[in-house]
């Protein structure tokens, strides 16, 4: 089967890449940052200030005006990160198959900006959910929920959750055995705004480091991750489990605590008890990450943990979760024509 995906986010070009190569698909990449792999002119989709991620009726239009005969020639259409790439094919009637893996929320917009997202999109939306060679399919269950409670449109509850697998999108690893007794706290909100998270993890005696990274593969290089989440579900956790990459995360408890501090981030809405649906506080992951409730409980936690041992349960549940989701994207690719 041949397929198209449009994508805004690396990660999810390497997970899907992933899949396609142990299913034996070809699928090239529609996109504006790098991991493009077709000859198209791509200009149109880089506007300033993100807004790419706006998709307009006319923009939609714009798009299909220009890459119809192309798109022609796929005999099925994925997008990812973000779900309103959909709308160039749903606006235009699309007849083959069109999956929709919605990341980040089906209707996210980098504000609301040129009126988008609009009713019309909210309605394409809702009459996809009827349309036979349409799949709607959460990157986490917390979409599916997002889409029935608080916008009032079901998508069922079909979850395809990344494999975490490696592709050739990232072939650049360098071993650095320099790092292999340093943590790794991740450059966004909450480890760096927030708070700053390396400073603490100095002033308990551990050694760190924050800033870029060369891909999922370099944290191989670190003693572990150490990370106050922000967001319902990142490509990171599972890579997590292939790669078997350590996290200490803090608890829920700890967590509202540190959300005290000010200037706190998790990706809206959320509330405490909904937090059970993240990847992060999902019960079946509770063995995989190592929890702490305070600095002390970390410092403890770090310093006595059996990392062969845990690294090693992160890798067999990696191995069944790959098995599982290779299956639920080859039911939607292959058996549903």
């Amino acid at each position: 089967m041949k397929i198209l995906h449009l994508s805004f986010h690396r990660g999810c070009i390497n997970d899907f890449n992933y899949v396609c190569d142990k299913l034996g698909h070809y699928v090239e990449v529609l996109s504006s940052i790098k991991e493009c792999n077709t000859n198209k002119n791509l200009s149109t989709l880089t506007l300033p200030n993100a807004q790419h991620y706006n998709i307009t009726h006319k923009r939609a239009e714009d798009y299909w005006n220009k890459y119809k005969d192309y798109f022609e020639t796929f005999d099925c259409i994925v997008t990812s990160d973000t779900a309103p790439l959909s709308r160039i094919f749903l606006q235009n009637g699309w007849k083959k198959k069109l999956i929709i893996w919605i990341c980040n929320r089906f209707d996210y917009a980098n504000g609301y900006r040129g009126g988008f997202p609009d009713r019309e999109y909210y309605d394409l939306i809702r009459k996809a959910t009827t349309l036979p060679n349409v799949h709607l399919i959460g990157y986490t269950a917390f979409e599916n929920y997002y889409c029935k409670h608080i916008r009032n449109i079901d998508i069922g509850g079909k979850v395809i959750t990344p494999t975490g697998g490696i592709s050739q999108t990232y072939n650049n690893f360098l071993e650095k055995p320099n790092l292999n007794n340093t943590l790794f706290v991740p450059p966004y909100h909450n480890d760096t705004k927030m708070m700053n998270l390396k400073q603490q993890l100095e002033n308990i005696g551990l050694k760190a480091y924050t800033g870029k990274y060369n891909g999922p593969l370099d944290l191989t290089n670190y003693k572990a991750v150490v990370h106050i989440p922000y967001a319902w579900s990142n490509l990171a956790f599972f890579e997590m489990f292939q790669l078997g990459i350590v996290y200490f995360i803090p608890s829920i408890d700890f967590l509202f605590k540190l959300k005290k501090m000010g200037n706190f981030w998790f990706q809206p809405p959320y509330n405490r008890a909904m937090l059970p649906l993240s990847e992060w506080y999902n019960e079946k992951h509770k063995d995989l990450l190592v929890y702490f409730d305070s600095w002390e409980d970390l410092k403890q936690k770090v310093n006595t943990l059996n990392y062969n041992e845990h690294k090693l349960k992160l890798k067999k549940f990696g191995e069944k979760h790959i098995k599982t989701t290779l299956d639920k994207w080859e039911s939607v690719i292959f058996i549903f024509k």
